[in-house]
């Protein structure tokens, strides 16, 4: 497929499928722990498990473990919580409830293009907000007054970038103060130790608020995944009617299962299932191609991707990512994260790359890119 005919980010990764070292999508497909193989070879116990449950009350279960997981009591005590086979399934149903509701948005930029294109294609416009202006209380507050939602990606992808507690609670300060419905993305949530309680914070505080998580990113379960989201008060029935009209449940065998992998994460520990391989992948990367090309802001980045900069070669990313193909490795042009102009100059200078794959596929493709970086800086 000629890159004429390549649109947004999610086209380049189902190209990285064709690829000998595909390290283009962020889903997780590390190979499984030891601990992970017993849920594995256990999965006729875990449906017979699931068979003898109801809907309600293996929805029950799922939150419940993954409150346990990230030790969030404020999870639990959410007024509403609606679970959706995919995160984009979690951004579509909101997308769709914010232009019922004629909402102004500002949301994240550079993030993943698909939470623009959603919202877009539902007949929502955002507007961009950098990463600064976000961690920034003046700056932010001189945006707030102007919109009716802010739509945060935390931890941000393909940054890493992830809010302390101090910043996040001014944040929610200045949204509540001016009346601001906060949405979150926290679908890379897991990457981070959890320390304190985003909902519990919200939830104080008295803020307008939707919140999804996501799974795919973290586990391996061969995108097996469901996104849990949760609301404040005044958001539960109109999230519920929309949600109704499409879904009536996603299957209690898939939850089990994903539970399952929750419980088994809670015991073993995030930073011995996986934080640990991330940071061995991560090190192992920067080793290879080097830390220059690691781009400035996202070099203290815990979550599963890395995001490095072209400028060193002179080439722009869809030239490096075009040539790298014709290596063998997929990775993704940087230019589809900053959705609010992709064609800029200074959108045009990153790749993405994703360090969630099986060790030798993932070897191969620091090999490859690193005889191609070498030669292309060279030029």
């Amino acid at each position: 497929m000629g890159d004429q005919y390549v649109k947004t980010l999610t086209d380049y990764e189902q190209i990285g499928f064709l690829t000998e070292a595909n390290l283009a999508d962020g889903h997780a497909y590390q190979g499984l722990t030891a601990g992970q193989e017993v849920i594995v070879d256990r999965l006729g116990n875990a449906w017979r498990k699931s068979e003898a449950e109801s809907i309600p009350e293996s929805e029950r279960r799922y939150i419940d473990r993954y409150a346990e997981l990230i030790g969030s009591a404020g999870l639990r005590a959410a007024p509403g919580h609606l679970i959706l086979p995919t995160a984009s399934n979690s951004i579509d149903l909101v997308a769709a409830y914010l232009t019922l509701t004629g909402k102004r948005v500002l949301l994240t930029r550079p993030t993943f293009d698909n939470l623009a294109l959603i919202l877009r294609r539902r007949g929502a416009d955002p507007s961009p907000v950098s990463e600064r202006e976000i961690s920034d209380g003046e700056s932010l507050a001189r945006r707030l007054p102007g919109t009716d939602v802010l739509f945060l990606v935390n931890p941000n992808n393909p940054t890493g970038t992830n809010l302390s507690e101090e910043v996040f609670t001014a944040l929610v300060r200045g949204c509540v103060e001016h009346a601001v419905t906060i949405v979150i993305d926290a679908s890379f949530r897991l990457f981070h130790p959890q320390t304190w309680d985003a909902y519990r914070v919200l939830q104080d505080l008295g803020a307008s608020y939707i919140v999804f998580e996501d799974t795919g990113k973290i586990f391996p379960t061969q995108d097996m995944k469901a996104s849990l989201l949760s609301c404040s008060a005044e958001h539960r029935a109109p999230l519920r009617e929309i949600y109704n009209e499409i879904y009536l449940c996603v299957s209690k065998f898939t939850l089990r299962v994903l539970g399952d992998f929750f419980e088994e994460a809670r015991v073993t520990g995030l930073h011995r299932s996986v934080h640990s391989l991330v940071a061995r992948r991560r090190t192992r990367l920067r080793q290879a191609l080097g830390e220059d090309l690691v781009e400035r802001e996202a070099r203290s980045s815990r979550i599963s991707v890395e995001w490095l900069s072209t400028a060193g070669t002179g080439l722009d990313d869809r030239t490096v990512v075009r040539e790298l193909r014709g290596h063998g490795v997929g990775v993704l042009p940087g230019r589809g994260f900053f959705w609010d102009n992709p064609n800029a100059a200074d959108s045009t200078r990153n790749v993405r790359v994703s360090l969630m794959k099986p060790d030798g596929e993932f070897e191969r493709g620091l090999a490859l890119m690193a005889e191609y970086f070498d030669k292309a800086v060279r030029r």
